[in-house]
């Protein structure tokens, strides 16, 4: 039996407690989604502590609940992100942050959007109507809210706007899809990070080279072809988002510069997270970084530079 620092005993608990997440994840998935989107974070703890033998083989043993017919699509999920979780350690032990949010977030990605096709297919109907019957069913939901917190007035605004509003989700459904995954990437990275104490996030940045891309999607946002356009938005506010990250890098370098106690930081996080214009302003720094590279002129408390 493979061992880890504390003996086998601890090995015997802490594999059952990894197991019972992976079996909890493909039984009670909509329950379990806090769970499901750490899972890869989950998986590298879990491969850090574990010697002797390939923590893959593992990971895998849950699936063999395929064979029940009900949880076909859990167990299928269930691979998925399993699969993040092994790029997202390999990645991470070669110190390949960028890629180690990238790598995976391409892969869940690339098959939900195989999974909409296949959805399709079955249905009969094309892939955008796929789309367009989730976010119609979303919207439903987000009205009978509505209903009970807008005055009617408010209300007749929302329903005079709600075409537009259901046009512009689905124009830009791939884009929020995206940087959806990438945000929970993110996360587990995050949790990882904390794990293992020598990841330093907050001297990470994207390669020159993504303002081409850039410049490319603003450019291509602008063109008056439809299908131009939403190509050209939806790669922007990728992109956009990808130099949030770099933004939040230089944030974090600003603070941990000038000893910033904890509980700021944290203040500070939410803030940012939850106030969509200093999200923009954060994006904007990161894009500017290119040219100037700000963390080069933080300086320390001590008046070093980080």
């Amino acid at each position: 039996m493979p061992l880890i620092d504390r003996g086998p005993k601890i090995l015997w608990i802490y594999t059952g407690v990894f197991l019972f997440m992976c079996v909890l994840v493909i039984a009670m998935t909509p329950q379990a989604v806090p769970l499901a989107l750490c899972l890869p974070s989950i998986y590298c703890a879990f491969s850090e502590r574990i010697r002797g033998i390939n923590p893959i083989i593992i990971g895998l043993i849950p699936a063999v609940l395929i064979f029940i017919p009900p949880l076909f699509q859990s167990v299928i999920l269930y691979l998925s992100l399993l699969a993040c979780g092994i790029l997202l350690h390999w990645l991470v032990q070669r110190e390949h942050v960028g890629l180690a949010v990238l790598i995976p977030t391409c892969l869940i990605f690339s098959l939900f959007m195989l999974s909409i096709f296949f959805i399709a297919s079955s249905e009969g109907i094309s892939f955008m109507a796929v789309i367009a019957g989730w976010v119609e069913n979303i919207m439903n939901q987000v009205a009978s809210v509505y209903e009970t917190m807008l005055s009617p007035s408010d209300m007749m605004q929302f329903k005079m706007n709600r075409p537009e509003i259901q046009g512009r989700i689905i124009d830009l459904f791939p884009a929020i899809m995206a940087t959806t995954f990438a945000f929970a990437m993110w996360i587990n990275l995050l949790i990882v990070a904390a794990i293992k104490k020598d990841i330093l996030l907050r001297t990470w940045k994207c390669p020159d080279w993504v303002v081409g891309i850039f410049i490319l999607a603003g450019v291509l946002s602008i063109i008056t072809a439809d299908t131009v356009r939403a190509f050209g938005l939806n790669l922007l506010i990728v992109v956009v988002y990808v130099y949030f990250y770099q933004g939040l890098a230089i944030v974090a370098s600003f603070m941990a510069g000038h000893n910033w106690v904890r509980m700021i930081r944290w203040v500070i996080y939410v803030l940012i997270l939850s106030q969509i214009y200093i999200m923009i302003i954060v994006s904007a720094l990161g894009l500017f970084d290119t040219w100037f590279n700000f963390r080069k002129r933080i300086r320390t408390s001590k008046g070093d530079e980080t």
